[in-house]
Order: C-alpha cells, then sequence, then structure tokens
C-alpha cells in the first residue's frame, strides 16, 4: 500500500516534507513503521503542488522508487507552495503498475491520494465506473482501483456541491459496491483537505494530523517526533483547513 502526505499553509518547500524530516517520505517509503500490508513503496512517487496564483496544480511523478531519482533533492528544495501533496507507491497485486497508476491523481482544481484497496476490483470497476458522466470517465488514463475512488469523488462532489460531503458519499458507495474495501485518502482542492480513514470488516491504515504556526500536516505516518501527531479518528471523514484545529483523536 501508499504513504502519503499533504500539507497546507504558508508556502514550504517540498523537502519540509518529502526528503528532509528523520522519517520523511523518502523514509517511509523503505523503512514505514506502520503498513499493514507490503513492505516497501517501490512502484512510484509523485509530487503535486499549486504554483502561485494558480488554481490547477502541477505534478512530478515517477516510476522508479522515491530513493532512485537523482534530482529529487534539487527539485525538492527549490520548489515551494502552500498546497502541497506527495505519495509512494506499493502497488496491489493485481493492479498493473505504471506512471498512470502513480499518486498524486489530478483533475481541474483537485488532486487525491488514496492508500487501501476495493475489494475485487477487477470484478467491480465496470460496476463502479458505470455511473460516472462521461468527462470523467474519459479521464480515467489508468486501471487502478485508487483512480476509480478518486473519479467516483469528483462525480459526488459535484453532486453534493461539497467536498467532505462527496467524499464521504464515494467511500459509501464503495463499500456498498465492494463490502471490505479500505478508503483511508486525502483530497485537496488547494484550499481545505479531506481526508476519509475507513475500512470495513478490517483494520484502518494509518494516518496522522499535526498542526503547526502556519499550517496543517496530514501524513501516513509521523514525519517526527516533534509537536503532537493525532491520528484522524478511524471511521469518518474529516475536512481540515490551514486555520482550523486538527480532528480530535489519540497519538
Amino acid at each position: 500500500m501508499c504513504r502519503h502526505l499533504v500539507w497546507l499553509g504558508t508556502p514550504r518547500p517540498i523537502s519540509d516534507f518529502v526528503t528532509t524530516p528523520p522519517h520523511s517520505l523518502v523514509v517511509q517509503s523503505y523503512a514505514a513503521r506502520e503498513l499493514l500490508r507490503g513492505s516497501v513503496c517501490a512502484d512510484g512517487f509523485g509530487i503535486a503542488w499549486y504554483p502561485d496564483d494558480e488554481s490547477r496544480p502541477a505534478r512530478y511523478r515517477r516510476e522508479l522508487p522515491i530513493w532512485a531519482d537523482p534530482d529529487l533533492e534539487r527539485f525538492a528544495n527549490v520548489v515551494r507552495s502552500h498546497a502541497i501533496m506527495a505519495a509512494v507507491r506499493n502497488g496491489t497485486p493485481g493492479i498493473p503498475g505504471g506512471l498512470a497508476c502513480v499518486q498524486p491523481f489530478a483533475h481541474e482544481r483537485y488532486l487525491c491520494s488514496h492508500n487501501g484497496f476495493i475489494t475485487r476490483f477487477s470484478a467491480n470497476a465496470r460496476r463502479l465506473r458505470a455511473g460516472l458522466p462521461d468527462d470523467l470517465y474519459a479521464a480515467l488514463t489508468g486501471e487502478s482501483d485508487s483512480e476509480t475512488f478518486f473519479l467516483l469523488a469528483l462525480q459526488h462532489i459535484r453532486d453534493q456541491g461539497d467536498l467532505a460531503a462527496g467524499v464521504e458519499a464515494a467511500t459509501a458507495a464503495v463499500i456498498r459496491a465492494a463490502p471490505g474495501s479500505a478508503v483511508c485518502a486525502v483530497i485537496t482542492d488547494g484550499h481545505e483537505i479531506v481526508a476519509v480513514r475507513i475500512a470495513d470488516d478490517q483494520p484502518c491504515d494509518s494516518l496522522y494530523v499535526r498542526r503547526d504556526g502556519d499550517g496543517i500536516t496530514v501524513a501516513s505516518e509521523p514525519l517526527d517526533s516533534a509537536g503532537s501527531w493525532i491520528a484522524v479518528p478511524e471511521n469518518s471523514v474529516t475536512r481540515m483547513t490551514a486555520d482550523a484545529p486538527p480532528p480530535a483523536g489519540a497519538p
């Protein structure tokens, strides 16, 4: 499964989250502490951010392990943003690889990273995608369950007119169609974060949040031992903004 993170707040370099901390995303890719399935995240990585004065994000994705990219350190040091999302991938057996399956996913102003799986996805994919509007179905670039979840979330966000309500409706639709699924995802539009941590009849994948003076970080695992990292509550859909307190929970 994946490890991922999202930052929202004062513009900061990507390196503050991806490469520099003692338990950075790079370290989590080969030494994760709370990975429920698999051992290393070596099936690609992606970083996305919102450039100044632009509503649509930019992305940097590679199929190689994050620790093997010779350009990452310099890139991460010089690119800054008020909203950053990054992920390392541990591919689910049976889900094809390739760059199209590397997260974060992006569409219009939204970014998404999903850690988990949709049960019996090959058998359920057609039914889950059947109700997608033409433009979202056409936006499908790969064959992963994670991208399908993202497109379902976009559909429900449109229907609900609200980011958190749409993510909650999409998660409920996945659990109904494919019981036993696990959804641990972060979605942002560059202004707010919605985190969902729901698993049907099994342990939830880990997800934590920390409030700093200049913003908020959500990550699969704490990036360091400083500050107060709080577990996002299990079986919840939580809305967060840069100036709002983190959700109640236990470290």
